[in-house]
């Protein structure tokens, strides 16, 4: 019979597929519905129950270390980690500890993992986690084989600037027209978590990789 572990592991594909469609469908109607927050929700959960499992079956499996069971430590820097490990896990072979360290926060590409313990606890004890929306303006050039773009907002031209070879009026901070070129705004929208601000759905595209990675990683490791 597949663990609990196994079985949220299994959904997680289907789970972040029905969240991007809804998000998609959501971005067309400039509103989060209801049920994107509910699935970003529980997705939340699971994400947070899979790491904890894992945890508590560690702890069983290498002499149970007190009579709670040990949250899985993310922490976002090596002497946290280590005193954590010291404090809940003191009776693990180095190859887990050394694989569960493999999955921390501070490890390159892995930063998402931070944001799991903030954003599960803001779900666990509201209705669902803020959002807020998001828009950037881009300015897309493309002329003579060649692309530019940038963020309008974040740049500001003088006088003198030209972009594959047409000068920037600095008044409209275009390009003068030209029929060598095409200029194009681009309106990117999305939303972002309010605490932690980061993307909503490329956070959880890479919480359900990393995670899904952890977790098989550790297991292996540990003899589960």
């Amino acid at each position: 019979m597949a663990s609990r572990v196994d079985v949220v592991l299994r959904k997680f594909p289907a789970q972040l597929e029905a969240i991007q469609a809804q998000y998609m469908r959501d971005l067309a109607k400039r509103e989060m519905s209801d049920d994107l927050l509910h699935d970003i929700a529980r997705f939340l959960e699971d994400c947070q129950r899979v790491l904890d499992w894992t945890a508590t079956n560690i702890d069983r499996a290498h002499g149970k270390s007190s009579v709670r069971s040990p949250y899985y430590p993310l922490f976002d820097s090596p002497v946290k980690f280590a005193d954590a490990m010291k404090r809940d896990f003191p009776a693990v072979p180095k190859s887990v500890f050394d694989a569960m360290e493999r999955h921390q926060p501070y490890q390159a590409g892995k930063a998402s993992l931070g944001y799991l313990h903030d954003l599960a606890r803001v779900n666990k004890h509201q209705d669902f986690t803020p959002q807020t929306r998001t828009e950037t303006r881009r300015i897309r050039v493309s002329g003579g084989g060649g692309v530019v773009e940038w963020t309008a907002d974040a740049v500001t031209f003088g006088s003198g600037v030209s972009i594959l070879g047409v000068p920037i009026d600095p008044r409209t901070q275009r390009p003068e027209p030209s029929s060598t070129q095409e200029v194009a705004e681009i309106v990117y929208v999305g939303w972002n978590f309010l605490d932690p601000n980061v993307p909503v759905l490329p956070t959880l595209e890479s919480l359900s990789q990393l995670i899904a990675e952890a977790v098989t990683d550790v297991r292996q490791s540990a003899g589960l």
